[in-house]
């Protein structure tokens, strides 16, 4: 049994590396999928009102952006 005191006891970090690597992944999933719902539903109120086109450029280029790519 290893001398739990030595300075030359090194943890395994494998396994919190992995987590964190799967915590990051899953955190970066989320964001592009809100980031997704947010556009489209941006570009769903963009139709239905048009009085609000040219009230904010980035909100009429999103939903431009969204009608290109289709």
């Amino acid at each position: 049994m290893a001398d739990p005191t030595s300075l030359n006891a090194v943890p395994d970090l494998d396994g919190i590396d992995a987590e964190f690597d799967l915590a990051q992944e899953r955190r970066r999933t989320l964001q592009t999928s809100i980031r997704s719902r947010h556009s489209l539903a941006l570009h769903e109120l963009m139709n239905v009102r048009e009085d609000l086109h040219g009230v904010h450029a980035l909100a009429d280029q999103i939903s431009e952006s969204l009608r290109w790519s289709a």
